[in-house]
Parts: structure tokens; sequence; C-alpha cells
């Protein structure tokens, strides 16, 4: 299934929630999420960050970014802290849905469950859908989650491995780090090459490989992604 999540103005993700994402009726018939919905939507919103560059001589916006980035990395991949348990039975899937539950997710869940009903298709076909369209939101989540703290710098040395095979010299990603640094200035004074590259490989969108770095299938679906929804890109931390 195709991604086609071009905008995402508030009106938009309601209709894309109504049409999609049945988690608890693909968890209970044995779907494992990746990440959990409800913790990871929570902390898309429970974090802060600030896309431009101060205009003062301090750098303090800036600064914040960078410091919010060198926070993430250190954290590591954000989702090992919302993947469901492996022994996750039915009824703490259940009790979760109870305690997680509002008035608005059950009008969304009624919603969902009288779109299946409508489309008249077996059991089978009904997991395989339901599946596939909670993976297009669990991507864009994760999609969303990145551009938190991602650098713009960092997104367009992305797109330039993209152009180039997916990879990059660590000899020429480190003369662009170099760059970017004399350009931006205070705000990243204290970074060197292994502080710059420590999010993105942390958080598994890039690898080094020998001498090289190489996007993996997260870095390329990400900048495919953002490729499509170039306002996205405008809206990254301007470092």
């Amino acid at each position: 299934m195709e991604e086609n999540l071009c905008s995402w103005a508030p009106s938009l993700v309601v209709e894309l929630i109504k049409a999609i994402a049945w988690p608890i009726t693909v968890l209970i018939i044995g779907i494992r999420f990746r990440t959990g919905i409800f913790e990871s939507i929570q902390i898309f919103f429970s974090k802060n960050t600030v896309s431009e560059v101060s205009a003062s001589a301090s750098g303090v916006s800036a600064k914040f970014v960078a410091a919010q980035q060198s926070l993430e990395a250190l954290e590591g991949s954000g989702g090992n802290s919302v993947n469901l348990p492996e022994n996750m039975s039915l009824e703490a899937i259940r009790q979760r849905h109870e305690e997680h539950k509002t008035e608005f997710s059950e009008d969304i869940l009624g919603g969902i469950q009288t779109h299946i009903a409508a489309l008249n298709i077996s059991p089978e076909e009904t997991v395989n859908v339901l599946a596939q369209e909670v993976s297009l939101l669990q991507s864009a989540i994760r999609y969303f989650d990145i551009n938190k703290v991602l650098f713009r710098s960092q997104f367009n040395l992305f797109s330039i491995m993209a152009n180039n095979g997916g990879r990059t010299s660590r000899a020429d990603a480190e003369h662009y780090f170099l760059s970017i640094k004399e350009q931006v200035g205070e705000p990243l004074l204290d970074w060197d090459w292994i502080k710059y590259v420590a999010y993105p490989v942390s958080n598994g969108l890039m690898i080094e490989e020998g001498c090289d770095y190489r996007l993996t299938s997260l870095g390329r679906s990400y900048v495919s992604f953002m490729s499509r929804n170039p306002q996205l890109v405008d809206e990254l931390a301007k470092l």
C-alpha cells in the first residue's frame, strides 16, 4: 500500500485516524506492533523542539535544539521503551485498552468497526488491511519523532547520500560536517563529527560500513517521505 500522507492538517489527521488503525482488534488476533501507538503519540506531544536559530548573539534556541538531539542520541532508538512486551497476554491487552481509552477513541473505534463491516471482507483480509494501515501510521509517528530533533543539515546529508546510491564516504561526510559547523558557529562550537552523527546512527537512520556511511531502510524511507512532504523539511531545525 502506498503512503499517501501529503498533508498533516488537524482535520486530515482526524480523517486519517478514522480511516485506519484498529489497534486493539489487530493486537487481539496476534499482530505485534513495533511500537505502542498510545505511548508513541504521548511522547510525540510531550516533547518540544525549536526549529529556528535564535537571532541573538547567544543562539539560545539553536543550542536548545542541539542539546535536545544530544539527549535523544544518549537515549538511543526511540522505539525500545514503547515496544509491546513479548509475553503480553490477551487479558493484558484488553486491560490496556480499558485503561487508555477515551470517549473520542471509542468514537473512532466505532467508526473503524463500521467501515470494516461495510467492506464485507474475510477475517484474513481484515487483518491484512488493518495491519497495512497501521504500518503507515506507525511509520508516520516514527518520522515525526525524528523531525522533532533532526537538523536540516543532517537531512540534506541524507538527501545527498540518497542521490549517491544511499551512501557516502566517511571523509566526505566529515568534510560536510565541518563546513556546516563553520556556517552555524556557536550552537555547534563544541560538536565534533562523532557527536553530529550520533543521533542518526543510534536511531537507525544510517550505519557505518568500513570507510563509508550507508542509509538504512528507515533512512531511505524517511528521505522518501520527507521528499513528498517538503513543507515538513522546511520545519526542521535550521542547523
